[in-house]
């Protein structure tokens, strides 16, 4: 009999994949599983080894995760008690990736400095975060690797201007790629301090650089917990067989789904888990939508989303495998009273629907919640999984990011993609600077039709003198 959950070493996740129902095309425990495994998992680790993919290694070397001048940083600036407010700047991978992680653990977070992100070019946000900001207590972050994604640096220049002029070195920071990008020359240039992105880890894979670390410290997280949590699940995937690796198994049997159930939900039972689900969307499908091949990633929540998504599920076309996440432990489970205590009166009759709750705990009824809808679908003999997290904690968070990410990584290497590009969103961005560029020279063209000193409209009144003179 095949093992189909796992603790990922000493790590706080626990794998259950009992009810994914493995295909017969799965390549997860065949008698070639070994050498197959073994084979994609030695072409991954040749990347990491090379330092052409990152984030692997980012756990155990602080070089690449640049995690001492992240927290030398973020203690510097709360020592200080000069700013109340930081703004962060970036879009995707530069701030998918802290929002999840701060919104997980924001029952942990400081208050000194409030963290707020602004990720969407949308005038009317933009306007609306900048009402309830000072620009004399408020740190502005701008965030991107490559120093020219468009949303981010408008954004940028916007701030730069509300800041004025003689804030721009002392209330701004910059993180960014060591050594290129026009951002990086803007902030050596204007002396602006700079947290850098090694050139090794992608975008959404930048939870383990100063992109997650940074912001995360700066709200008084404790970041090293944070990267513990990664390590202990690297351990278990150096130690652990390769085909008895829980992460590749699932990553082999989701292939084997591929034609059928090509839709994949990601579901929490935590609410401070909702924006992880968002994470996860681009990480899954920007990672491995390539070749005519990838999954379509959806987030839902539950238990709202039983109210949405649910009957979908459980009788729509049976095209979607589930990814339930459940937590164990939580600070205060918070127990629901009874009815009649809080009226003062135990002789009335309690209506049924109050009964049947009184002296659970909310913690009890969302665990009982996922464990029967995990019944539902496994009655309709609809495939899903579930990773279960000892905690919401530093700790945990880490592991889950690891965990997501290593398996992302090896399903699309199994799958004979690569994992780490993105070619369909740089062909975008060419787009957009082609129809900015276009934009631009339109403008001026306009401005010069309509402006009375340019050498265009002198043209133009020398040729109405002379048509005149004609006349």
């Amino acid at each position: 009999m095949s093992i189909t959950a796992a603790r990922l070493g000493s790590s706080p996740l626990m794998l259950d994949w009992s009810h994914i129902q493995r295909s017969a095309k799965s390549q997860a425990g065949t008698p070639s599983s070994k050498t197959l495994f073994e084979e994609k998992w030695n072409q991954l680790k040749a990347r990491y080894s090379k330092k052409e993919v990152g984030f692997y290694d980012a756990v155990t070397d602080a070089g690449i995760s640049q995690i001492e001048e992240s927290v030398r940083l973020a203690e510097s600036l709360i020592g200080a008690m000069k700013f109340k407010d930081a703004l962060f700047l970036g879009i995707g991978g530069s701030s998918l990736g802290p929002i999840s992680l701060l919104n997980a653990l924001k029952h942990k977070t400081s208050e000194q400095i409030r963290i707020h992100f602004q990720e969407n070019p949308d005038p009317t946000d933009w306007k609306e975060t900048l009402k309830h900001l000072n620009p004399e207590t408020t740190l502005v972050v701008c965030v991107t690797k490559s120093g020219t994604t468009f949303e981010t640096m408008a954004q940028y220049l916007l701030a730069l201007e509300w800041l004025t002029f003689s804030r721009w070195k002392s209330h701004s920071i910059c993180i960014t790629d060591p050594k290129k990008g026009d951002l990086k020359a803007f902030a050596t240039e204007h002396e602006i301090p700079t947290l850098t992105i090694d050139p090794s880890i992608g975008g959404r894979f930048s939870i383990f650089s100063p992109v997650g670390l940074f912001p995360a410290a700066l709200a008084g997280l404790n970041v090293r917990e944070f990267i513990l949590g990664a390590t202990q699940v690297r351990e278990y995937v150096e130690k652990t067989s390769t085909e008895k690796n829980a992460l590749f198994q699932i990553g082999a049997d989701l292939i084997a789904h591929f034609e059928k159930r090509p839709i994949h939900v990601c579901m929490p039972y935590a609410t401070g888990l909702k924006s992880y689900s968002s994470w996860f969307v681009q990480l899954w499908g920007e990672s491995l939508g390539k070749d005519l091949k990838g999954f379509t990633p959806l987030a839902a929540l539950g238990a709202v989303d039983q109210h949405s998504i649910l009957q979908l599920l459980r009788d729509g076309p049976d095209d979607k495998v589930t990814f339930f996440l459940s937590v164990e432990k939580v600070p205060d489970e918070v127990k629901i009273p009874h009815l009649n205590r809080i009226r003062g009166n135990w002789t009335t009759p309690t209506p049924p629907a109050f009964q049947i709750l009184e002296g659970h705990t909310l913690h009890e009824l969302l665990r009982t919640e996922y464990q029967a809808i995990s019944l539902v679908l496994t009655r309709r003999n609809r495939p899903h999984f579930s990773l279960h997290l000892e905690d919401l904690s530093e700790r945990s968070m880490g592991a889950l990011y690891f965990a997501s990410s290593v398996l992302t990584a090896f399903t699309g290497t199994l799958w004979g993609i690569n994992p780490f590009d993105q070619p369909g969103v740089e062909e975008g961005k060419i787009y957009i600077k082609e129809s900015l560029t276009q934009l631009s020279q339109d403008r001026k063209n306009s401005d010069a039709h309509n402006d009375d000193n340019s050498a265009v409209a002198r043209l133009r009144t020398y040729a109405n003198r002379d048509r005149s003179e004609d006349e």
